[in-house]
């Protein structure tokens, strides 16, 4: 677990994510009609890359979303590190916003507000955390 200010990020080796859920927040996941994760009482996101999972749990009960990938991995075609991807895939999440739609042509994430995106270097991985407290011009209502 490393605990920051406004979330909490928990990794698990060798554990799906229904499991990571119930072992480090003691509750069941389940999912919404367009498969993003839930689980009562917290507002959470999931990555899974090679055999590790990453939980990231909000503090402020906002919109969180989470990303992994191996530092190892090559970018996707138009991003220069994994940490771009991952700062985009976390991105949406958090805000709903299409993936491959926005991969397309990325939008820089430091200009929209109310976005916070933090990278964290962990396990071999890039990992990032985007959590959107509040509305933003991107994210739908």
């Amino acid at each position: 677990m490393i605990d920051f200010k406004d979330f909490t990020l928990y990794i698990r080796e060798n554990s799906d994510s229904a499991a990571a859920v119930r072992e480090c927040l003691g509750a069941e996941l389940s999912h919404t009609e367009d498969g993003a994760p839930l689980a009562e009482g917290f507002t959470l996101s999931l990555s899974d890359t090679a055999n590790l999972t990453f939980l990231a749990v909000s503090k402020r009960g906002g919109k969180i979303g989470v990303d992994a990938e191996l530092l190892s991995r090559t970018p996707p075609p138009g991003f220069s590190s994994v940490f771009e991807w991952t700062d985009l895939e976390a991105y949406c999440k958090a805000s709903g916003e299409n993936l491959f739609a926005l991969a397309k042509n990325p939008p820089d994430l430091s200009k929209i507000p109310d976005i916070e995106i933090t990278r964290i270097t962990t396990h071999g991985c890039a990992v990032s955390v985007a959590e959107a407290p509040c509305a933003s011009p991107l994210i739908k209502p």
